[in-house]
């Protein structure tokens, strides 16, 4: 973020101590699902995204305030709690987009939908950097209040329940048409747009995440995922204390509006991403499915990690840490950080759509999943990165880091290998999975 430098002039800590502020915002976001994505199975999604969204406002509200030399915990306590809002919106969404399209366009839908959520922690230091040259800091945060407020008001008016009840085993209540009686129904408590469940259920929904999070499939592509989104949080929460520095301590002397401006390059790397999974996320797989007699694997939607696994992210990573080393010119760093955001947002969108294929009946305890793998590294690599440094040197921490996102992608190639054996290791009888579902007739597989 721009303005860690300038807050930690105001409440007089290291840069390294203000990015506890994020380490503790990811814990929220980690969190949050966990206590309340079974809440939405007992009083509906929209109604959860929803609250969820007046909690993060109230909570942006609070951050914007602590302005004094002594607020530096309330505002690393407002982070928190503000993260444990903040990530419900983007592991109900995969429950909407399961319900609303069909096996063979879900590849376009996760990629639109990640990137949404993958550019927005990118927008806010952005937006922010540009306003804290001219604002103070408290600025950054009041913007995002009212982007908050504005976002409400349209789910309110516009958000509707969405359900499919695969199984038939219960049935979704009728929902009243006109508009007042409709949003008292949809957004207040109770159970008045998804059906009625037992403590029983209930109970298995809470701990869904954890059976589908420690399964081998889980593991395998929870950790891929961890590895290369945690490297993109720890360049996108550090980059200011990269930057900022003066050229006589090692860093390029960027105001914060010179590093806002710089923050592009990600913006151009998790755009072209989305363009690339526009066109390879449901064709590719569909090529290899119909390559295989027409008969569907979750499996093949992996076959698109190629490019992000081997290639990208390790060479990413290790031009980022030769920059930094070697004091290269700038726009050498823009390159890699060009190149780790596109991996990063390619690896988003493609384990939790394998995944919600695996486990078909747990799309929203599939967010949950990945969203806790995602983000566990970020939240972690804050406390260990000055000691690492100075371990190694800068260099060859993301050298390093470079052979561990390579290393990661092994266990991907292993699940493209022998995935469809390894997801029978499920626990709890919860590997209810898309696998088998005919997709392409045999008279167009047979001429492929």
């Amino acid at each position: 973020m721009s303005s860690l430098v300038v807050q930690a002039e105001v409440y007089h800590k290291t840069t390294t101590q203000m990015s506890y502020s994020v380490s503790s915002a990811l814990a929220g976001l980690i969190a949050g699902p966990l206590i309340f994505v079974p809440l939405a199975q007992v009083i509906g999604t929209s109604s959860c995204i929803f609250w969820s969204l007046l909690g993060s406002f109230a909570c942006c509200i609070w951050s914007a305030t602590c302005t004094g030399q002594g607020d530096y915990m309330s505002f690393t306590i407002s982070r928190l709690i503000g993260g444990l809002f903040a990530s419900i919106p983007q592991c109900l969404g995969n429950g909407a987009i399961v319900n609303l399209f069909f096996l063979h366009q879900r590849g376009k839908a996760f990629a639109i939908f990640s990137t949404c959520f993958t550019l927005g922690t990118v927008a806010g230091p952005t937006f922010s950097g540009f306003i804290i040259s001219h604002q103070s800091f408290a600025v950054e945060y009041w913007w995002i209040v009212a982007l908050l407020g504005i976002c409400a008001v349209l789910v309110f008016f516009f958000l509707e329940e969405t359900g499919f009840n695969r199984d038939r085993t219960a049935a979704y209540p009728h929902v009243p048409e006109s508009f007042i009686p409709k949003k008292i129904a949809t957004f207040f408590p109770g159970t008045q747009v998804v059906p009625h469940i037992t403590g029983q259920q209930l109970t298995r929904f809470i701990v869904a995440p954890y059976l589908i999070g420690f399964s081998p499939a889980g593991i395998c592509v929870g950790i891929f995922g961890m590895t290369l989104f945690g490297f993109f949080i720890l360049i996108n929460s550090q980059l200011a204390i990269f930057l900022q520095p003066p050229v006589i301590a090692g860093g390029y002397g960027f105001t914060p509006q010179r590093n806002a401006a710089f923050l592009f390059c990600i913006w151009f790397g998790i755009l072209c991403a989305q363009a690339s999974a526009h066109f390879l996320n449901d064709r590719l797989p569909m090529w290899f499915c119909k390559r295989r007699g027409g008969v569907w694997k979750p499996e093949y939607r992996l076959q698109t990690l190629w490019l992000t696994g081997v290639i990208l992210m390790p060479v990413g990573l290790g031009i980022f840490g030769a920059c930094l080393q070697y004091h290269e010119h700038y726009m050498v760093l823009a390159l890699a950080s060009f190149l780790i955001a596109y991996a990063a947002c390619s690896s988003v969108a493609v384990p939790i759509n394998y995944l919600v294929e695996s486990f078909a009946g747990n799309p929203q305890e599939v967010g949950t999943v990945m969203n806790g793998y995602r983000l566990a590294l970020g939240l972690a690599i804050n406390f260990f990165t000055e000691p690492w440094e100075k371990s190694v040197g800068i260099g060859w921490v993301f050298g390093m880091a470079a052979f561990f996102s390579l290393g990661s992608f092994l266990l991907v190639i292993l699940l493209m290998w022998k995935g469809h054996v390894i997801r029978q290791w499920s626990y709890g009888g919860i590997g209810k999975t898309d696998d088998g579902a005919k997709v392409v007739d045999a008279k167009t597989a047979g001429d492929a």
